[in-house]
């Protein structure tokens, strides 16, 4: 095991971070902000830009426009493993 440090807790440090964990080392995570994703929340209007738990084909027939683009996105995270949070 090895020990990580990761500079930002945006979406892409926060998700470095999941996978060093998940991967078995020792992680610090270190934010500027009073708390972690404060941009990924204020991107969607107070709505966030999580998605639903529900099954990838479910989501993106709620897509309004451009499914093929979210469709090669949500696959390509999509490994089966368990949540993150």
């Amino acid at each position: 095991m090895s020990r990580v440090a990761v500079i930002g807790g945006g979406a892409a440090g926060m998700m470095a971070a999941a996978t060093a964990a998940m991967n078995g080392h020792e992680v610090s995570l270190y934010e500027k902000n009073e708390k972690l994703g404060k941009k990924i929340y204020i991107t969607g209007k107070g709505r966030c830009n999580l998605t639903n738990n529900c099954d990838v084909e479910t989501l993106l027939q709620a897509v309004c426009t451009n499914r093929k683009f979210l469709y090669s996105a949500f696959y390509g995270i999509d490994s089966g493993c368990d949540p993150l949070f």
